[in-house]
């Protein structure tokens, strides 16, 4: 009984490693047969590297004050260049003349463009198929602004597009008659200019930029020692609280070209900017959407770890004009290239670095110009006229064994 028993087991164990013997065979043949590569097309694809942040906006300003009592109308747009002397407001005792001063002025304005527009009607040579690819921009360009709340643009884009929409249907040989209505509008001027439009003057007590209202903290930061500022300053600016204005003043005058963006970071995060460096502030919750500007001074507190960081501007427009406390997006550096993964990498013969790529069923080496790369990936860029590297839209092999330029993959 005993050796019956001890017959069935070896017959068992010899069944089972027989069992492996045929699987393991099995398995070879197929990994033989079966070669499976997996692949990855090559996109474009742009890396940036960037500092989410509070930023405050400092500028040297000096008040406009007007000591008259009436209905202030500024006389220059925000963020306009003024000379000294120069008229930024005019001040009217009466509203009914601030009222048709205004009226003037829009009248003044329409009559400037209906008399280009007639120009264009005697004298013209169009290209229809432009005009249309025209007016298509311009009025995507109106949807983007009001998409990205710059309202500021907005009049302007609009008497653009009603301008080129005009212009075509001149071009189709549609009779507009612009004389009729620059008629009424100068017949329409004439009738305002026996109304009262008296008034007097605010002047610019000196040179610089013009912006009307006034919020109280145009002397939290001295610009003078702006470039020495401190963490902790910068810090007691955000906390600062906004200082009564004089009495009367209507605006204030910017005096110095450039104006600053303040803020706050670790010595990690600034690890990537230098004195000088040039960068792009993103404003996302602002209409002025992004500026460029150039780090101007960088200042540690060595006990924290933390940097004071100072960057100059000098663009100045209405919109910009508007800034003061802001959430800002600072671009340090942008990246742009072909997007391969890191496991795809390889090494050929002569030692260079690529990757192989699927041409039809064949493997092919293509070389990377790699000009940034993270732990999972790499961008590889290359430039024109350069054979042999990784090109748009290539299928790179991500999985796959012993490969080499010209294997046949099944």
């Amino acid at each position: 009984m005993a050796a019956a028993n001890k017959l069935t087991f070896k017959t068992a164990i010899i069944g089972f490693i027989s069992i492996l013997l045929i699987v393991y065979i099995i398995y070879q043949a197929y990994m033989i047969i079966y070669d499976p590569v997996g692949t990855e097309t090559a996109y474009e694809y742009t890396y940036t590297d960037t500092i989410d942040t509070e930023v405050f906006v400092a500028r040297s300003e000096s008040y406009v004050v007007n000591r008259q009592k009436g209905t202030i109308v500024s006389a220059v747009e925000n963020g306009s260049r003024v000379s000294k002397g120069e008229e930024v407001a005019h001040i009217f005792a009466e509203t009914d003349a601030a009222d048709t001063y205004l009226k003037l002025r829009e009248v003044d304005e329409q009559i400037e463009r209906y008399s280009r527009l007639a120009a264009q009607s005697d004298n013209y040579v169009f290209n229809v198929r432009d005009l249309e690819r025209y007016i298509d921009e311009e009025a995507i360009g109106l949807v983007k602004l009001v998409s990205e709340r710059d309202f500021t643009s907005l009049d302007e884009n609009v008497n653009e597009l009603r301008n080129r929409i005009v212009t075509k249907q001149i071009s189709t040989g549609s009779k507009l008659d612009f004389e009729a209505k620059l008629a009424s509008l100068k017949s329409q001027r004439e009738s305002l200019e026996q109304l009262s439009t008296k008034h007097r003057n605010v002047i610019a007590s000196e040179s610089g930029y013009y912006i009307s209202g006034a919020d109280g903290y145009e002397n939290v930061v001295d610009c003078a020692e702006i470039k020495n500022i401190t963490p902790d300053e910068v810090k007691a600016v955000f906390e600062a609280k906004p200082s009564p204005v004089p009495e009367g003043a209507i605006g204030r005058i910017v005096t110095e070209f450039n104006w600053y963006f303040l803020f706050v970071v670790d010595a990690k995060q600034a690890a990537g900017l230098s004195v000088g460096k040039e960068i792009t502030v993103n404003l996302p919750y602002s209409s002025v959407n992004s500026v460029k500007a150039k780090v101007y001074s960088i200042n540690e507190n060595r006990e924290t770890g933390e940097m004071a960081i100072i960057i100059a501007c000098n663009l100045m427009n209405p919109d910009v004009a508007s800034l003061r406390h802001e959430t800002a997006e600072i671009v340090i550096a942008s990246h742009t290239g072909l997007k391969i993964p890191s496991s795809a990498l390889r090494v050929n013969d002569d030692g260079e670095k690529g990757v192989y790529v699927l041409s039809g069923n064949i493997a092919k080496f293509r070389k990377v110009n790699i000009v940034y790369s993270e732990d999972d990936f790499v961008l590889s860029r290359t430039e024109e006229g350069q054979d042999g590297y990784v090109r748009l839209y290539d299928n790179i092999i991500t999985e796959g064994k012993d490969l080499y330029d010209g294997k046949i993959v099944k």
